[in-house]
């Protein structure tokens, strides 16, 4: 790739994910909408559906170490961690784009991020997750969250909407977001109070962290 391509390519970078950064640095928060192409996200969602089937996924809990452990009464979904070493095609081009999203953060709100880690995320018809924060105990590392959608139709009906508490002090204040296929929401991990509602049909993502090298005080 000549260095006029290269130069190209970070412009159209800067113009696809800048206006994310700015809003995170307005609001706490983004959405954006077709943030892969179409033909990938159904390759990613059909991955997802095909582990799921062969029993590759587990039951998601709360806290990490010795402090985790499985509470229904807090989420029911199920996970499964990717590790870049072992990532399909389509999972590597995921990472690849959230790697230009990482610089283009740290370019334009100087946050330091380090390292992106991630996991599908399945919810079955009747599972949820209730209102938390992203940022674990103890553990400050976790800055942005970043959630991609792999459902190609869902309508209200099928619940599952995102929660934003958009203010801390009224929870009567919030954003519901439907997780429509290829839309990308992100927002500061530690800051951001939210919630999964009730899935009526299956729900697919891809959630994962921007996290700093050490932990922010």
């Amino acid at each position: 790739m000549s260095s006029e391509e290269i130069a190209l390519q970070a412009e159209h970078t800067l113009d696809k994910y800048g206006h994310l950064a700015l809003a995170l640095a307005d609001k706490g928060w983004s959405v954006t909408e077709d943030f892969l192409p179409a033909t990938l996200i159904k390759q990613l969602a059909d991955e997802a559906r095909e582990a799921y089937g062969s029993n590759q996924f587990h039951r998601a809990g709360v806290g990490r170490g010795k402090s985790f452990s499985v509470k229904r009464g807090i989420r029911s979904d199920l996970i499964k961690w990717l590790n870049p070493a072992q990532c399909t095609t389509a999972q590597l081009q995921y990472l690849d784009a959230l790697e230009g999203l990482r610089q283009i953060i740290n370019r334009t709100l100087y946050l330091g991020l380090f390292e992106f880690e991630a996991h599908l995320a399945i919810y079955p018809p009747g599972t949820y997750y209730r209102e938390h924060l992203d940022q674990i105990k103890n553990d400050g590392r976790r800055l942005v969250t970043c959630v991609l959608y792999l459902n190609t139709s869902w309508s209200s009906s099928d619940g599952g909407q995102l929660r934003l508490f958009t203010n801390p002090s009224d929870k009567q204040q919030y954003e519901e977001i439907m997780p429509i296929g290829g839309r990308m929401v992100c927002f500061l991990s530690s800051r951001m109070l939210h919630a999964v509602m009730p899935a009526h049909d299956e729900r697919l993502s891809i959630t994962g962290w921007f996290k700093s090298y050490t932990p922010i005080s």
